[in-house]
């Protein structure tokens, strides 16, 4: 009942006090199956010029500090490592140590942009099956 991201940290806390926002919250730790997308780091064009959620700023800072992709608006680096950023703070929503613990949790991505955020999902098991295209799985296989 909120929004994935918010405009600060402040505004965030202040949701996550919600009783009705905490008891959806609570259900993430009983999720036994997840359908999530992967991705890339940068976005595509069409979702820079529909109001893309983050900054090219913001963007940059993460990939200085070695993060290839999101999940669930979480980002993570190349051994699907969370990146820790102040955006972290700023997102209403499952956290991927928690995805880690679905049962089944699948990832929907393909293309070659996003090879190194699935790669990143796979090896830090975020994710624990993939549903792509073969140009891909191929890809993925080959290294």
């Amino acid at each position: 009942p909120t929004p994935g991201v918010l405009g600060s940290e402040g505004t965030r806390n202040a949701l996550l006090e919600d009783p009705f926002i905490q008891e959806s919250m609570r259900y993430f730790e009983k999720v036994s199956l997840a359908l999530v997308g992967i991705g890339e780091l940068k976005p595509s064009s069409l979702l820079s010029t529909s109001g893309n959620i983050f900054t090219a700023d913001e963007l940059d800072g993460l990939q200085q500090t070695g993060a290839v992709g999101d999940i669930l608006l979480r980002f993570f680096d190349e051994a699907g490592q969370p990146i820790s950023s102040a955006l972290n703070e700023r997102v209403v929503g499952m956290q991927l140590e928690q995805l880690q613990r679905v049962r089944r949790s699948i990832g929907i991505a393909g293309g070659n942009r996003k090879t190194d955020a699935i790669r990143g999902a796979l090896r830090g098991k975020i994710i624990n099956r993939l549903i792509t295209d073969q140009f891909t799985a191929q890809r993925l296989i080959d290294e």
